[in-house]
């Protein structure tokens, strides 16, 4: 089938170029030839006084073989009779308007050339597309609709060799499957059917055989399913089987405008306002959620700061911290907890064992004692280095660390070189 659709396919497409090749090959002289054809044959029909094709020469009465002075002779003599002047016809008006034109192309030796080999091969009727849009001037709409009945009759015809010949291949294979009535055809859908059918229950020795994997042929051979089926059985669930086959290549393969282009593009575009109304309202939706989890979030945030800030402030009215009262700012206190939340932990802490003292609880009052006489001790025995001044402009340093001004460090300096000559 494929070889067939591949052939079909490249015949068409060599059918396609030999058409086009010629066209390609056309210039503007070839479809003036063209138009004064066209236009003839409208004033005075496709067929002479003789019942030929009609052409220039027949027109000016002469052969294809007419020399230049004979074309000359025929044309005055012609144009004579045609004038407007000697002959009111409307067609002899309108032929002698395209004498002129006959007799150019005529004289010219290129032009005549052109003219006879167009005539020896016969003036094509289908002259490419150019010269169809430049002649009719189609609008875009016409070009639209034309390209998508085209696509779409190409479409429905290659729809349909390809559902022949799928079909004729299953036709002959239910055939031979038909002939043969082997139960080798059979699988154990069928056989499931069939005892459906027969209104007997599966026997435990047939699921196992099934799960085991052995073939519907020894199946129908098992004790258990001897005399369970006729052959008319089986040739019934054949048919079933094939019956079934048909729809399903009729479902999928079955020629259907709707499947063309004609049908589709519409379709996907109806399909594409449809989606995207669905994903705007979608999007939508999604962003109302977020807004009000958003919303949630930060009402939930606002509520613990509240929290936080009432506890803060029943928990350190009127502090007592190291000794002395100091009433804080909830602000102060919140600032204090960010910069340093350890320090305001142990404050917190002893704040509030402050106020259980001052309730009268004992074991409060116990530690807050122990707390006082172990800061005091840390501040007894807490040594600070003292800050070395630094020595200025006329300021020196001994060894021993004394800070002098330059003339007694010089005075004691001679007084140890003194000291160390007499020893």
């Amino acid at each position: 089938m494929k070889v067939n659709l591949s052939l079909r396919a490249a015949l068409a497409l060599l059918l396609c170029l030999a058409l086009a090749v010629p066209a390609l090959a056309w210039d503007k002289e070839d479809y003036a030839i063209f138009d004064l054809h066209d236009k003839l044959v409208k004033i005075k029909g496709d067929k002479d006084a003789h019942g030929k094709k009609i052409s220039f020469y027949s027109i000016l009465g002469v052969t294809p073989s007419a020399t230049p002075i004979q074309l000359s002779r025929a044309y005055r003599q012609l144009s004579l009779e045609l004038h407007p002047d000697k002959n009111p016809e409307p067609s002899a008006a309108q032929l002698y308007a395209l004498l002129t034109s006959i007799n150019g192309i005529l004289k010219d030796k290129d032009s005549r050339e052109r003219y006879d080999g167009h005539l020896k091969r016969g003036i094509p009727v289908w002259r490419g597309t150019g010269y169809f849009i430049a002649r009719y001037k189609p609008s875009l709409a016409f070009i639209l609709i034309f390209c998508a009945l085209a696509i779409s009759a190409g479409q429905y015809v290659a729809q349909y060799v390809q559902y022949s010949q799928a079909k004729k291949k299953l036709e002959a294979h239910l055939t031979d499957l038909s002939a043969t009535g082997s139960n080798d055809n059979l699988g154990y859908v069928n056989l499931r059917r069939m005892l459906k059918t027969a209104g007997l229950e599966e026997p435990p020795a047939v699921t196992k055989a099934i799960k085991n994997g052995v073939a519907v042929a020894q199946i129908l051979k098992m004790p258990e399913l001897a005399d369970a089926f006729s052959e008319d059985d089986r040739r019934a669930e054949l048919n079933f089987e094939a019956n079934q086959s048909r729809k399903a290549l009729d479902d999928a393969l079955k020629p259907d405008v709707k499947k063309t282009i004609l049908v589709q593009l519409p379709l996907f575009f109806w399909n594409f306002r449809t989606h995207f109304e669905h994903f705007r309202k979608g999007f939508g939706e999604a962003v109302e959620i977020a807004k009000k989890e958003a919303k949630k979030k930060q009402s939930s945030k606002s509520r613990s700061k509240s929290a936080s800030v009432t506890a803060a402030k029943s928990d350190n009215e009127d502090p007592e911290l190291d000794g002395k009262p100091k009433r804080q700012s909830v602000a102060k206190l919140m600032k204090e907890a960010r910069l340093n939340p350890k320090e305001f932990e142990k404050k917190m802490e002893l704040a509030k064992k402050q106020k259980a003292a001052e309730e009268g609880d004992e074991a409060a009052k116990a530690e807050l004692a122990e707390l006082e006489a172990d800061a005091a001790a840390a501040a007894g025995t807490r040594r600070t280095s003292p800050r070395k001044k630094t020595a200025g402009k006329d300021m020196l340093r001994s060894k021993n660390g004394v800070v002098m001004s330059k003339a007694d460090f010089i005075k004691m300096a001679k007084e140890e070189m003194a000291k160390a000559k007499l020893e």
